[in-house]
């Protein structure tokens, strides 16, 4: 039986962090975004010194997003993954996602990234679900809010379990992840491992003896895998 292949997106798969690049993308030559922008910069030393929570940063991002209708922006975010696509990806990734599909497992992107960059950006690569940030156009809006939380931390752990309940699993269970946030879901897989870790994550891997690997290297990585039952 073939199993489920779990992957944060942000420099796991990508290279670099996809939200503050895509706002870029979409605001650069904006005149008011340099002050949108500097608000968010603002944002996250708070969030860092833990005075605001992390979903207030994403917000006061999507909040920069204002006068795009949905289609707009995706036509955007398409640009935008088209580019990821031919640039952005780490050659260990495509490598581990294309020996997982070649042996069934199925493929599920978990990332705080929000649904018109992660659900383009999962198909093209081929994965089967997609856990994100979702975004929602209130009625007499002038833009993009928040729907839900930002899928971050314990957020992206409540929305596995959800996914998991509904559509059970199928072990052996993989969870790949650059970051830190990510330590409880990889401790749960059968096979938890650190891409290109974070000190953070690089450290806590050691000492729960999770698989480390170089993202940045392309190895064959079909014999890395189990073996299908």
């Amino acid at each position: 039986m073939a199993g489920t292949a779990l992957f944060d997106l942000d420099r796991t798969i990508t290279r670099a962090p996809t939200w503050t690049w895509f706002l870029i993308h979409v605001n650069g030559r904006r005149p008011r975004f340099v002050g949108q922008f500097a608000l968010i910069a603002l944002r996250m030393i708070a969030y860092k010194l833990r005075l605001v929570p992390r979903t207030s940063i994403k917000a006061a991002g999507v909040r920069s997003l204002a006068g795009h209708s949905r289609a707009e922006l995706q036509a955007k975010a398409d640009i935008f993954v088209a580019d990821i696509l031919a640039n952005g990806l780490r050659p260990g990734a495509e490598a581990a996602i294309k020996a997982h599909k070649a042996r069934g497992d199925r493929l599920v992107l978990v990332s705080a990234a929000v649904d018109v960059v992660a659900e383009p950006l999962a198909r093209a690569l081929g994965f089967d679900d997609v856990i994100c940030t979702r975004l929602t156009w209130p009625a007499r809006a002038h833009g993009p809010v928040l729907d839900g939380e930002n899928c971050y931390g314990a957020e992206k752990l409540r929305r596995i379990a959800d996914l998991r309940a509904e559509r059970p699993f199928s072990p052996p269970t993989y969870a790949y992840s650059d970051h830190v946030s990510d330590l409880e879901l990889l401790r749960e897989a059968d096979h938890g491992i650190a891409v290109n870790p974070s000190k953070r994550l690089r450290h806590a891997a050691s000492e729960h003896g999770l698989e480390i690997v170089d993202f940045e290297a392309s190895p064959s990585y079909s014999d890395r895998l189990e073996p299908p039952q």
